[in-house]
């Protein structure tokens, strides 16, 4: 008789583990269900803010072109070299002048009359970057350019190509 009872008595406390476990089960489906909703629709938030906010509204965009970086530039000139009838190797306020050549080439020249007017006039070769840069080809032998639209700033380091050229850096600002 008490084998009996035990059967019935582990019987019953088995049914009720297996209906635990079968309850636990679905309430974690649930809640996976529930997590991945909200994780479904926080995406779906962020994406909506990402989209709304976007910069398009009166940014400069180069638009697969160069003719972005077209313009004259206010900055800091350094001189890697000496110039002549001028004993200075920092220059504030220079200006510098892009000009495009063609669809591929962009032409840097300072300011003519000024003291540092003797630096070398370089051509890069430069491509559209992203949707609002410009920057020099890797490889190019003229150095580097680099116009960024965000700030319309412009940074150019030469490479001398002759004797007689005359390297600079320059970081400035389009006027």
């Amino acid at each position: 008789m008490k084998s009996w009872l035990v059967m019935i008595v582990g019987n019953i406390e088995l049914k009720q583990l297996c209906l635990r476990v079968k309850l636990k089960n679905i309430f974690m489906k649930k809640m996976n269900f529930k997590k991945s909703s909200i994780v479904v629709v926080m995406l779906l938030v962020v994406n909506g803010f990402m989209v709304s906010c976007s910069k398009d509204s009166g940014e400069e965009k180069n638009q697969g072109t160069i003719d972005i970086a077209v313009g004259t530039y206010k900055g800091t000139l350094n001189v890697y070299g000496d110039l002549p009838n001028s004993e200075q190797y920092k220059f504030y306020d220079a200006v510098l002048i892009v000009t495009k050549v063609d669809k591929d080439h962009l032409k840097v020249t300072a300011k003519s009359g000024e003291d540092y007017s003797a630096v070398t006039e370089k051509v890069f070769k430069v491509e559209p970057f992203v949707e609002t840069d410009v920057h020099s080809v890797i490889g190019n032998l003229s150095g580097s350019l680099w116009y960024t639209a965000d700030a319309k700033s412009i940074y150019v380091q030469t490479e001398a190509q002759s004797a007689t050229d005359i390297e600079y850096s320059f970081d400035g600002a389009k006027q």
